[in-house]
């Protein structure tokens, strides 16, 4: 007879978690990736305000984020809520959703002006008011851009707990 066949070891099989899938879908992966960009692109209209297709791209950029934002947030809230069992989770998120309503809703505002000179009025905050909408609007996403760095890491990345 020939020589006997040699198998190799038999491979290790991770045991199957039956937990809640901690990834999102590609809607809020799509947020996240549209969230980023419009942080990026913020940072750059911080640096060089003058780049009108930046300033076209972030304004259109943030009102898709508001379309999609809203009723995935109407969705994802009760079910966060009722899942959540850490307290600091629940409180980070709380202020993570108070920092994203204050970037939108200084979005929005600071958008306004857009808006009324498409429609054939030209009207402009006071120079106050913006200024006051461009501090809040700017703080406000390096608020909400921490949170969220720290809200994924706490619940959909492998080194948080579950």
């Amino acid at each position: 007879m020939g020589q006997a066949i040699r198998h190799p070891a038999p491979l290790a099989i991770a045991p199957v978690s039956h937990a809640p899938p901690r990834g999102g879908n590609l809607r809020s992966g799509v947020q996240t990736a549209l969230f980023a960009a419009l942080f990026v692109s913020g940072l750059a209209l911080w640096l060089w305000p003058q780049d009108a297709i930046v300033v076209l791209a972030h304004l259109v950029g943030g009102l898709v984020l508001l379309v999609l934002l809203v009723p995935w947030l109407v969705r994802h809230l009760p079910t966060g809520l009722a899942h959540s069992q850490r307290r600091g989770f629940t409180i980070l998120s709380w202020a993570l959703l108070a920092a994203f309503v204050l970037v939108l809703v200084t979005g929005v505002a600071m958008s306004l002006p857009v808006g009324a000179w498409i429609a054939g009025v030209v009207w402009f905050w006071p120079r106050e008011v913006t200024e006051a909408l461009s501090f809040l609007h700017l703080w406000g996403s390096w608020t909400a851009a921490a949170g969220f760095v720290l809200h994924l890491g706490l619940r959909h990345w492998a080194w948080g707990k579950p």
